[in-house]
């Protein structure tokens, strides 16, 4: 009963991490390396493809939290 939360967990933070990679590394580049450029596109991601990946941390948190949880309870 408890792989399918787990399954879930590690899809959610996986997606997470995409989701706060492809918001926070091109605005980091355009800082750090290409400080010519305009960076427009590279804030626009932060603003809005950012926080939807530390949601998604935030709810794959709480999902390793339940299967935690539901495994304990079993154990028991």
């Amino acid at each position: 009963m408890n792989e399918p939360l787990l399954l879930w967990a590690r899809l959610m933070l996986r997606l997470a991490l995409v989701l706060l990679v492809v918001g926070l590394v091109p605005l980091l580049a355009v800082t750090l390396v290409f400080s010519g450029f305009s960076p427009i596109v590279p804030v626009l991601l932060s603003v809005f493809v950012a926080p939807i990946g530390a949601l998604c941390l935030a709810i794959a948190l709480i999902l390793f939290l339940a299967a935690w949880v539901r495994r304990r309870r079993e154990s028991s």
